[in-house]
């Protein structure tokens, strides 16, 4: 896996496969606007795209343009044989979630930041006899590493999926990468996400709570039902809310929202999107823990969202930066794309920052705030390149 910057991609010339992409792209644009908007807003797109305003650097499965790799043939993945998944980070140490055609392989790995010309090394985390490596009866073992993030306590959470198939349920790992990776929890979620509903499934850790506190809640979504699934790490219970908007202006009426993506504002407010590509927020700081008072009331179980514009397609991987600026992934395009404002969303107010033929997997900031682009694209050992020094 290699790193490179997006500014120096961007001075040679675009693939043809990623100009058919653009314009397939520009057509469906064409469809989210009025006839009178259609030029500017195509026209500053395509700026965009050329000029690579945005520092923004990507992250691609063996690309040979660029200087750095990671051999995840070191913890034992045959080449072209892998996609990688998630990704998520702590300090230098990099996890991956990656998914292994045979089944046959650990699914969660460990790499460093690459800082070197030298290929990084990678390892199995935390070590091999977690894994099933195949063995789909064994549910004491990491059968499908999903996602994975690091709280505040430096506590590392690991969403395990399951074999397609599988009798096992789907689990969070909870390991301690200040005790030299300590498991120190296993969590059974199926009694709220079942074993065949994990091929829509959205993780998120939530926002930590105001002044110090820590992270209080692990956040689920599903993709074809209106609801959002909280865990309570404080007290190791589950909480599930209904979601519902106005939608239509002028009407009363309240109608189910079905996310497929979501992510945290500044202020801890809840945001996400429907297939249809439309934004929703619930424009203060979620709150899900239930109060005693509220309790036998159904509406405390809803929440009810803001319906705040639309998007320029179904999305993938949102997050918000420190300024509240919202960047998602549009996976049928390939685009990456900036929202700074989210009051009234429309097609003018998203600016398309990269686009690929790749598929891109995932965008993720860096401890300096550089954005970057995960993408799970193959590449075998003759195709990757390593630079002399």
């Amino acid at each position: 896996m290699q790193v490179a910057d997006i500014r120096l991609f961007l001075r040679h010339p675009i693939p043809t496969a990623d100009l058919d992409n653009l314009m397939n792209f520009f057509e469906h644009l064409q469809r989210k606007q009025t006839s009178s908007s259609k030029f500017s807003a195509i026209s500053r797109s395509k700026m965009v795209i050329q000029e690579g305003l945005v520092c923004l650097g990507f992250l691609l499965t063996g690309l040979a343009l660029v200087t750095e790799a990671w051999l995840l043939s070191q913890s034992g993945l045959n080449e072209s044989s892998y996609l990688v998944r998630h990704l998520s980070m702590h300090f230098s140490r990099v996890f991956l979630s990656v998914k292994v055609e045979s089944n046959e392989s650990p699914t969660f790995i460990e790499a460093q930041w690459p800082v070197s010309y030298f290929p990084m090394p990678t390892v199995v985390f935390p070590h091999a006899d977690v894994h099933a490596k195949g063995d789909h009866d064994d549910c004491s073992l990491l059968q499908q590493a999903h996602w994975s993030q690091v709280d505040a306590l430096s506590r590392l959470w690991v969403m395990d999926i399951g074999f397609p198939g599988s009798r096992c349920s789907p689990r969070l790992f909870v390991f301690d990468l200040l005790r030299n990776n300590a498991e120190l929890l296993r969590i059974d979620c199926g009694r709220h996400i079942g074993a065949n509903d994990t091929k829509s499934l959205v993780v998120q850790m939530g926002p930590k709570g105001p002044g110090c506190e820590q992270e209080r809640h692990i956040y689920f979504i599903l993709g074809k039902v209106s609801e959002i699934i909280a865990y309570d790490i404080l007290e190791q219970t589950w909480i599930v809310r209904s979601l519902e908007s106005h939608k239509y202006e002028n009407m009363n009426q309240s109608f189910p929202i079905r996310p497929v993506d979501f992510a945290f504002g500044i202020q801890g407010e809840l945001i996400l999107s429907d297939q249809d590509g439309d934004l929703y927020s619930t424009v203060d700081r979620l709150e899900v823990e239930e109060k005693k008072e509220l309790a036998t009331n159904s509406a405390s179980n809803c929440i009810k969202l803001t319906h705040l514009g639309s998007l320029l397609g179904s999305s993938r991987s949102m997050i918000i930066d420190n300024f509240g600026t919202l960047y998602y992934v549009i996976p049928k395009f390939g685009a990456v794309v900036r929202c700074a404002k989210l009051t009234n969303v429309t097609a003018e107010g998203n600016e398309i920052i990269y686009l690929t033929s790749k598929n891109i997997q995932q965008i993720f900031f860096t401890s300096n705030d550089a954005l970057w682009v995960l993408s799970d694209r193959i590449l075998n050992s003759k195709e990757m390149c390593f630079p002399s020094l």
